[in-house]
């Protein structure tokens, strides 16, 4: 049986300038990148299927999940379903959320930057986000909206982070915190009437990728996968909140309000603190 196509693990599109693609390229494989598609490459076909990816990729990564298994036992089971979190990780919070997702209700998709939108064995739960300022990113955007809409209104789940990019920290030494939550995600709730879960990851980046996104984007996206090996055989803590029903959102019409609101909630679910 032939090996499937294995994907392109970078942050560097054929759209970039060449300079850019090849700085990006070389500062991977030199923090992790060769480590980290080692470890895709050795998951056999069975373990790239669907559901079964996330489970394996984080075993693959050694990665212990701290929770509270009462929270996770009120994620409503049937229903219109948002999972909304904080971003600080990147790559490792989305296959975190995405095993949750599957282990609580199955089937789902995920808003992800179109860039890592390159694993065939995940298309099905995958809907890109394109952030280039062109007709084709509009298009795709677009259609990744009324994809999800649609999931939503036949009781299914979607995963957002309403940020859109990872957390950042402005000072040398502070804390990070996402960029502002957009608005897509309340157009999404409003349009689906969906019910809304929020999760907060505990923890940051390293102090050298806060450090690099202060100086470039180009070597802030350098560093991304160095931050996937960086936490590799460590514990993880997430907070998963209350579920929130359409009902006590609905009075939330200004879109920005409910982002603020959501934004809040979860932010609030930081005071449980790593245990």
């Amino acid at each position: 049986m032939n090996k499937p196509v294995v994907p392109r693990l970078s942050y560097a599109t054929p759209e970039d300038p060449w300079l850019k693609q090849k700085l990006i390229q070389a500062l991977e494989y030199l923090t992790g990148k060769y480590k980290i598609q080692g470890l895709y490459d050795a998951l056999d076909e069975e373990q790239r299927q669907g559901g079964a990816f996330w489970a394996a990729a984080l075993q693959a990564l050694d990665i212990e999940l701290k929770y509270d298994s009462r929270q996770f036992a009120k994620i409503p089971p049937k229903g219109p379903l948002i999972l909304i979190a904080n971003h600080p990780f990147g790559v490792l919070d989305g296959l975190i959320i995405c095993h949750l997702a599957t282990e609580a209700r199955g089937s789902f998709y995920i808003l992800t930057n179109s860039v890592l939108c390159t694993a065939k064995e995940l298309e099905p739960y995958l809907l890109p986000v394109d952030f280039s300022p062109t007709k084709t990113a509009l298009r795709t955007n677009i259609e990744t909206k009324n994809r999800a809409v649609k999931q939503l209104k036949a009781g299914g789940t979607v995963v957002i982070f309403p940020a859109g990019e990872v957390s950042t920290s402005y000072s040398l030494f502070g804390k990070a915190h996402d960029a502002e939550w957009k608005t897509f995600t309340a157009r999404l709730i409003h349009e689906a009437k969906a019910n809304v879960v929020p999760v907060f990851f505990h923890g940051q980046n390293s102090r050298i990728f806060h450090w690099a996104s202060q100086l470039h984007l180009t070597l802030r996206l350098s560093l991304l996968l160095h931050e996937v090996k960086n936490k590799m055989g460590k514990t993880i803590q997430l907070s998963i909140g209350d579920p929130i029903t359409y009902a006590h959102l609905q009075h939330l019409k200004n879109r920005h309000a409910l982002m603020q609101f959501l934004r809040h909630t979860t932010y609030g679910l930081a005071a449980e603190g790593p245990a």
